[in-house]
């Protein structure tokens, strides 16, 4: 038994790394958390002297380039990489580590690191040969087309319409409830009015009223939301135990219309309607 447990839980811990990886790998690497890799063996130079790459990295990416070596044939690569445009793209270190063979003439490697500066394109050229003897048809040279861009940011998950319609209503009956009076002055917009069975108010008439409201309570239900650019729409029921201007109002689902508008300052509430 405890053998077959621990083979459920090796599996689980299997099918969970799988995912993270699949997850992983299906974002692009563009240099950021890990270098952008371009690897080229002597094998594949014997095959093609003239090799041609292209990558894609991020604004402040690396990328790595490693190329094979033999220093004893008396060639060797250049040491600075010839950039088309170094505002695109930088070198940042050029090393040789050799070979892990002890033979005599074992190729070695070469690596070169650069990083992304800015968005553009541009071309990274190194060229392997002999520095006392023309350029011949069977050097080797690598040339990589590099084109860095800048990582979108993911925007955090924006609330539905319906969301934040709803949000504004309830936070207005919890302060409401509460007699939090300053939060309801900063949300109420100067031009605000407002219907109720006992008439009309604007703005201070409608604090008037709050300042004498008792709530006590009460249940919002039957959300419905419409926007049109700034400008928010709700109604709703509620039904609550309430003294409105010293009358009892019914506790059966009554509906309601509470209307917002967007400003510089957050979204004001500017009219009101409470027909029962």
């Amino acid at each position: 038994m405890k053998n077959r447990n621990l083979l459920v839980i090796i599996l689980i811990f299997l099918f969970v790394f799988s995912f993270l990886s699949l997850a992983t790998s299906g974002k692009e690497n563009l240099g950021r958390l890990n270098p952008v890799q371009v690897e080229v063996t002597c094998d594949d130079f014997q095959f093609n002297n003239h090799i041609t790459k292209s990558v894609k990295l991020a604004v402040h990416g690396r990328l790595e380039i490693t190329l094979c070596s033999n220093p004893s044939t008396g060639y060797q690569w250049s040491d600075q990489a010839q950039i088309n445009d170094h505002t695109v793209i930088w070198q940042t270190s050029h090393t040789t580590t050799g070979s892990s063979s002890s033979m005599l003439g074992a190729p070695s490697t070469e690596g070169w690191t650069f990083q992304g500066l800015n968005a553009g394109k541009t071309t990274i050229s190194l060229e392997y040969g002999r520095s006392w003897t023309a350029s011949s048809p069977d050097d080797w040279s690598l040339q990589v087309n590099v084109t860095v861009v800048e990582e979108k940011k993911e925007k955090p998950e924006e609330k539905s319409t319906k969301e934040i319609g709803e949000g504004l209503v309830r936070d207005l009956f919890k302060d409401m409830k509460s007699l939090n009076l300053q939060a309801l002055e900063n949300k109420i917009s100067k031009e605000f009015q407002s219907i109720h069975t006992f008439g009309a108010s604007n703005r201070e008439e409608e604090i008037e009223t709050i300042k004498n409201l008792d709530l006590g309570e009460y249940q919002l239900s039957n959300f419905k939301v419409t926007r049109k650019g700034d400008v928010m729409v709700v109604t709703y029921k509620i039904s609550v135990a309430e003294t409105l201007k010293g009358k009892k109002v019914s506790e059966k689902p009554t509906p309601r219309l509470t209307v917002f508008v967007k400003t510089d300052s957050g979204w004001k509430w500017i009219a009101h309607a409470n027909p029962s």
